[in-house]
């Protein structure tokens, strides 16, 4: 198999992340900034990640409280984030992490 080394390229972290809630598999959209807010605020250190990484394992947060918008006439509807277009496909929900 052909290795290639990539160097002096530019990372873009914005991501979509699943949250599992409440039974459901929600897709957030999270950036490496607010990811990593997380990890410190729920205590995680990388062997912590490391760990779950090699396990497979979704990382479980008990301390961060995640928001997400809900339309006020549309019980159970979340808003969506607004950088991705209508045709993106899946759903892919607003977040902020709560103060």
């Amino acid at each position: 198999m052909k290795k290639i080394e990539v160097k002096n390229f530019k990372l873009y972290t914005t991501a979509v992340i699943s949250i599992e809630w409440k039974g459901d598999l929600l897709n957030v959209n999270l950036d490496l900034a607010m990811m990593l807010k997380m990890m410190k605020l729920e205590g995680l250190t990388e062997g912590n990640i490391q760990y779950y990484s090699n396990a497979g394992q979704p990382i479980p947060f008990k301390k961060v409280t995640l928001l997400l918008f809900q339309d006020d006439d549309k019980p159970g509807q979340y808003y969506t984030d607004e950088s991705f277009e209508e045709d993106d496909d899946p759903t892919v929900f607003y977040v902020e992490i709560k103060e």
